[in-house]
């Protein structure tokens, strides 16, 4: 995880993508972050996707001080069945965002079906167990 100056946004890579098809160049894999909800003014703009948003303090939704944990986590449905077909779509569309065509290998070892469950993988029982594992808190809205 790297906190990026330029528009103070958290860079986070990892998890099943990292570790299935970029072991040999873990810089090269996807980022992980996003920026949460927000509520939309005209004057906003995503940057690179929606992993950062101008003007860049909408970007500071994480805790630098050892206080609340973030209150919301976006789970990602990448692996949904509809995988397969999706990923070669892609590759053919050519419209990732940087580089498209370093990400060819990863959308055709996506169409061949990868194991992604590793010893440390944990199946997503509900939010608590989010919130135990202290990746999310509830906020202090009680």
């Amino acid at each position: 995880m790297i906190r990026q100056e330029k528009l103070q946004n958290l860079w986070i890579q990892g998890g099943p993508r990292a570790r299935c098809f970029f072991a040999q160049d873990p810089r090269r894999a996807p980022t992980l972050s996003k920026v949460p909800l927000v509520r939309w003014h005209w004057r906003y703009a995503y940057v690179t996707s929606t992993h950062s948003l101008l003007p860049r303090h909408l970007n500071r939704v994480y805790d630098e001080d050892g206080g609340e944990a973030p209150i919301g986590i976006l789970l990602h449905t990448k692996f949904l069945p509809q995988i397969l077909v999706k990923s070669a779509e892609e590759k053919t569309r050519r419209q990732h965002f940087e580089n498209s065509s370093l990400y060819d290998g990863y959308y055709d070892a996506l169409v061949d079906d990868p194991v992604l469950w590793c010893p440390a993988s944990t199946r997503l029982e509900d939010w608590r167990q989010l919130e135990d594992l202290g990746l999310m808190s509830r906020g202090g809205w009680d």
